[in-house]
């Protein structure tokens, strides 16, 4: 797969990395809670997404360590 080049937003001073967002979205699918839209209110899926990130970094620190 050929390596995209970065965009930069026009109102934005950082660069968009479309690749990693993408990746999130991937590693946030494979948790079985966000394969269906189960929540009622959005903070309660808000409050998933950072279980779900918090148990994907700790076990990259993990593995690391």
């Amino acid at each position: 797969m050929a390596e995209r080049e970065p965009r930069m937003a026009a109102h934005a001073k950082f660069v968009i990395c479309e690749q990693s967002i993408e990746r999130t979205f991937a590693w946030l699918g494979l948790s079985r809670r966000f394969s269906e839209d189960y929540e009622r209110l959005p903070e309660t899926a808000e409050a998933m997404i950072y279980g779900a990130m918090s148990r994907l970094m700790l076990r990259r620190l993990a593995r690391a360590a």
